[in-house]
């Protein structure tokens, strides 16, 4: 019925299994460190940052669609920094450390899974329709 929240539930579908796929890509990491200690570590701290650049580009895209209001009722989350961030990760790249992406992980991810969650389910219930009626 309508086209563009389809559209926003598949990237909101996207967004949280990649939080997942993060949430266990990074299950062995206990402190940054870690992602130096060796090649694997490296490896994941790459693929961290790259699930990060993803999530956040979702929520960037569902904003394009929505609106700034469109996360507003959702406010545990700093929409601004996740905006942010997408752009620090995508221009920044070699900026990047392993404290900031140890911290991000570990400290805002899963509030931002469980807020996705919620949001999936307003949307599938009808509460968020008025984003998209016009």
């Amino acid at each position: 019925m309508y086209p563009k929240k389809d559209r926003v539930l598949t990237l909101l579908d996207a967004a949280i299994k990649e939080i997942h796929l993060l949430i266990d890509m990074s299950k062995d990491i206990e402190k940054p460190e870690d992602f130096d200690k060796d090649l694997s570590g490296l490896v994941i701290f790459r693929a961290c940052g790259m699930s990060l650049q993803y999530i956040t580009e979702s929520y960037v895209k569902i904003r394009n669609i929505c609106g700034n209001d469109f996360f507003k009722r959702y406010k545990s989350i700093p929409w601004p920094s996740v905006f942010g961030m997408r752009n620090f990760l995508s221009h920044g790249y070699g900026e990047v450390d392993t404290e900031g992406i140890f911290n991000t992980i570990k400290g805002n991810i899963p509030e931002l899974l469980r807020v996705s969650e919620a949001i999936r389910q307003d949307l599938t219930g009808g509460k968020l329709d008025p984003f998209f009626t016009n």
